[in-house]
């Protein structure tokens, strides 16, 4: 062996960078090894030492730290090593984790951006350009939410730039199939221990994402509003992309005194969210499909929640769009100051109330007697040119944030009620901007 091949050896010895999303799996008899197909970036070598990791895993999943036992690059054709190319690459001792499709192997020196661009690429191969998102019931129970996410966005553009074309018929069999990827997500994403919300810091409450449309006839329209979730494996990516100085991720857990169910209950019908962005803005979940609308129709008025989600979601879009100093931004105010305005017009509010006596009960009816000489205080505060504006609320939730302290009961009232003697301060918190402020000429105005 001459100096050169000695040069050589030693080269070839060095640790090599790779990565390789799993697009297929096979077990062999008799043995705990088993074979992985898929494209390698970089250069495996037989003998090489490999993470094995569902990094997508909406849970802390295991690594598992195995040896590369063999290499085919064709079926019977063996070799030492592997160089950016399609491979099936047989694992020590690896039978017993639990592959799908998008599990990484990677070296110790192989990136976190690499390692990403192949697990997309693996479920784009695969399950998108191959499969055309057919996917078995196990595999819809065995796929993270973003897996479900990331084969929804590639099949999108998939459809979009490389089949363009497509009968009636091939669009109705894509809505089902991505129907039942969007079930399955939405399943997972009810289970979970935890997922993460882009919350807006001038509300307080997840942010609403909503595009203004030119319908090119001189009228405009917005898509109706999502919030947006990010699943463990993207939440810092992700959520970098978002201003720091306008939003924050927040964690959503399932425990014992709160649900995710519950979360997007209250995020549907009493924000007036009308879906879900789940991790990409391809993803998007209508509110019916997650949480089922609350039905109270067998309950007396009195009985009824006051909820007015038709109205809280264009106060909260005006507030996340801030002022309008920009013909863009003008426009989009104008669209959900005309939506608030209506709106406005229908609702029914609650404004706080304290009285010296204690409150009887309402009747079937919702009407209540009050004994005679009992002082009744409303909640109120100095109003804009010297008229005084009472507080009223949009439902319970926002009247507790509003309203510190004990002893404060509510009635029910539209704004037609009051604006003859009072300017209407509406959702007045600690996030002043969540609320808006009517006066009597603004009213009129409405109608």
């Amino acid at each position: 062996m001459g100096i050169f091949d000695a040069f050589k050896k030693k080269e070839n010895d060095e640790p090599a960078s790779f990565v390789l999303g799993v697009e297929d799996r096979f077990a062999l008899l008799n043995t705990k090894d088993i074979v992985v197909v898929g494209y390698v970036k970089g250069t495996v070598r037989v003998g090489a030492a490999v993470y094995v990791s569902n990094f997508s895993d909406d849970e802390e999943g295991e690594i598992l730290l195995t040896t590369v036992l063999g290499i085919e690059l064709e079926p019977g054709k063996r070799a030492d090593e592997a160089k950016d190319c399609h491979v099936g690459l047989k694992l020590e001792c690896a039978a017993d984790f639990p592959f799908r499709c998008g599990t990484m192997l990677y070296s110790r020196q192989a990136s976190v951006s690499d390692v990403h661009d192949a697990y997309v690429k693996a479920l784009g191969n695969q399950m998108v350009f191959h499969r055309q998102i057919e996917l078995t019931q196990d595999e819809l129970d065995r796929m993270s939410i973003t897996d479900g996410a990331e084969m929804w966005r590639l099949y999108s553009w998939y459809r979009c730039k490389v089949l363009p074309t497509a009968t009636d018929a091939d669009r109705a069999k894509d809505m089902q199939k991505i129907a039942k990827l969007a079930e399955a997500i939405v399943t997972k994403m009810l289970s979970v221990s935890q997922i993460y919300c882009v919350y807006s810091k001038i509300t307080g409450e997840p942010a609403m994402f909503s595009e203004t449309v030119d319908q090119k006839d001189g009228t405009y329209m917005c898509t109706p509003p999502d919030i947006w979730i990010l699943t463990r494996p993207y939440k810092d990516v992700i959520g970098a992309t978002f201003p720091a100085e306008k939003y924050e991720i927040r964690e959503i857990k399932n425990d014992q005194s709160n649900t995710i169910s519950d979360f997007f209950g209250s995020i549907f019908y009493m924000n007036g969210a009308c879906g879900v962005r789940v991790v990409n803005s391809n993803t998007s979940i209508s509110a019916e499909k997650i949480v089922e609308k609350p039905d109270f129709s067998n309950l007396p008025e009195i009985n009824r929640p006051v909820m007015n989600p038709d109205l809280e979601r264009w106060i909260l879009l005006i507030a996340e769009l801030g002022h309008p100093d920009t013909p863009d931004k003008e426009l989009i105010y104008k669209l959900y100051f005309s939506f608030m305005s209506r709106e406005l017009v229908k609702a029914k509010f609650l404004i706080p109330m304290k009285a010296d006596n204690d409150m009887p009960s309402p009747d079937e009816n919702g009407k209540v007697v009050i004994e005679k000489d009992t002082t009744i205080a409303m909640a109120t505060i100095e109003g804009k040119h010297g008229r005084p504006a009472v507080r009223m609320f949009t439902d319970w939730k926002r009247l507790r944030q509003g309203m510190k302290g004990e002893g404060w009961n509510g009635f029910i009232q539209p704004i037609e009620g009051m604006i003859g003697s009072f300017d209407c301060a509406i959702n007045l918190t600690e996030y002043d901007k969540a609320g808006c402020y009517i006066d009597e000429e603004m009213f009129r105005g409405f109608h």
